[in-house]
């Protein structure tokens, strides 16, 4: 059995929420708080086996929280995580805490 990745007013777990803010931190090499077009294409690359296109970057910096210059936030990658599985796709949060080293109880195993 899986623990809630969402609480009862729909934000993100504690436990969800610290296993994807360690997640941001491992590619946020440059240490600025902030994934630039590089860290989110290693992201991606991880996560999906593919980068994102230039479509997918245009709606993360129009519908997630980034810097002036397009950067994802902290904030912005919860944001993607929370919209992604308050829509009912939680079986592929699941997949992306799992493909980096998460187990069902939200524990890193390996990373």
């Amino acid at each position: 059995m899986r623990v809630e990745l969402l609480q009862d007013n729909l934000e993100l777990s504690p436990k969800c929420e610290a296993a994807l803010t360690e997640i941001f931190e491992r590619y946020d090499k440059d240490r600025d708080g902030a994934l630039n077009d590089s860290e989110i294409q290693a992201f991606a690359m991880f996560t999906n086996g593919s980068p994102f296109t230039e479509v997918d970057l245009a709606d993360i910096r129009t519908n997630l929280d980034c810097t002036e210059d397009g950067a994802l936030l902290k904030c912005g990658f919860l944001q993607l995580y929370s919209l992604q599985t308050n829509a009912g796709d939680d079986d592929e949060t699941w997949a992306d805490l799992e493909k980096h080293g998460y187990n069902s109880d939200l524990e890193l195993v390996k990373k």
